[in-house]
């Protein structure tokens, strides 16, 4: 039960201890131009933090002046990914006093540019933005802005942007090599369409495990399973997932494993090989890519690469809000490494010697 008795600290309770009027504490606080003695600003953020004020979000946004609202797109809600990254974008914003707003593209680019128009009318303080087509007219409306924005999640090649990214590359190259590790050789790659960045490089590291393992790459090697129009805005991957296995399951032969593109392909995967009574890890692995938390929970948990979707929502979220706050710093241009997490759905593979 909530303890009533702790009172929320507010501005006039800083200026009774500091010594010094409520205005000149909302000037402190809230990032103003105004000027204040250097050590009279000291000593308010310090009592600040000790009695640990919490600036209300929700009035700051009611009274105007300079926005604390910040846009967020991204391609889809559905995605566990994109709502754990997304979660961490919302505590950074609000711990420093800005407001996110979350809209979602659907996959879509004209809804996504769409979006990106109504943030500009809204005049919002700064974007975050995980763009599914970042190329041309776009990009140079991206740089025509009057105000700071930060690309996140999708790697990009623009050396003076702003960008928390994720080597996909990389990713690919170890999830194939984890599997040939443990004696698979007919391995599937499954994907939707190779139309985003992100698909292009998981594919391309996937391919790089074949040849550096010297082992011939062939078209039976990758699924790009296709869902209708409608289908695809909305999947978040596991629809995707249920019809390659139907694909996988009418060949000939079925493949020792698949690397699917993200987790609810891999889960939407494996609930379909499981209702014709194909078991994994017993009759085929799966690896995905993402880690979402339900990976974990998931029967059999599924073995994954980490793709830090938290870290990229905060590190995203810092990095804008340090832009429009003014504080100096360089172009950051952040990409983090992939983790393979092992768990249940793959099995180890032992060949016979031959004599």
């Amino acid at each position: 039960m909530q303890d009533k008795s702790k009172k929320k600290t507010t501005i006039s309770d800083i200026a009774k201890r500091a010594g010094v009027s409520s205005a000149t504490v909302s000037r402190v606080l809230s990032g103003s131009d105004y000027p204040v003695n250097r050590e009279v600003r000291k000593e308010i953020e310090r009592i600040a933090v000790g009695m640990r004020y919490k600036p209300n979000v929700f009035g700051q946004l009611l009274r105007g002046g300079t926005s604390r609202e910040i846009g967020v797109i991204i391609p889809s809600l559905s995605n566990p990914f994109y709502a754990e990254l997304v979660s961490a974008v919302e505590r950074e914003c609000f711990d420093r006093g800005y407001m996110p707003i979350i809209c979602s593209s659907q996959n879509q680019f004209q809804l996504e540019t769409k979006h990106l128009d109504i943030f500009q009318r809204k005049q919002v303080a700064g974007l975050l933005l995980s763009s599914i087509h970042l190329a041309g007219a776009f990009l140079r409306t991206l740089r025509a802005l009057p105000v700071p924005f930060v690309l996140f999640d999708q790697p990009y090649a623009y050396a003076a942007i702003d960008s928390v990214s994720f080597d996909f590359l990389d990713a690919g190259y170890k999830a194939a090599q984890f599997l040939f590790d443990e004696g698979h050789k007919d391995i599937v790659f499954v994907s939707g369409p190779l139309d985003r960045f992100s698909r292009k490089r998981l594919f391309e590291g996937y391919k790089k495990a074949f040849k550096e393992r010297r082992r011939r790459f062939s078209s039976q090697n990758a699924l790009i399973a296709v869902l209708d129009r409608q289908k695809d805005c909305f999947d978040d991957g596991f629809y995707r997932g249920q019809y390659a296995a139907e694909l996988l399951m009418n060949r000939r032969y079925l493949p020792d494993a698949v690397f699917a593109v993200n987790d609810m392909t891999a889960i939407g995967l494996i609930k379909r090989f499981e209702k014709d009574g194909v078991r994994v890890p017993s009759d085929i692995s799966v690896v995905g890519c993402d880690n979402i938390p339900f990976g974990e929970m998931f029967v059999p948990s599924l073995t994954t690469i980490d793709q830090s979707a938290e870290e990229t929502g905060r590190l995203a979220a810092d990095i804008l809000l340090n832009r429009i706050e003014n504080k100096p710093v360089a172009v950051n241009r952040i990409m983090l490494e992939p983790k393979l997490i092992i768990r249940e759905s793959v099995r180890k593979i032992h060949h016979k010697v031959r004599r």
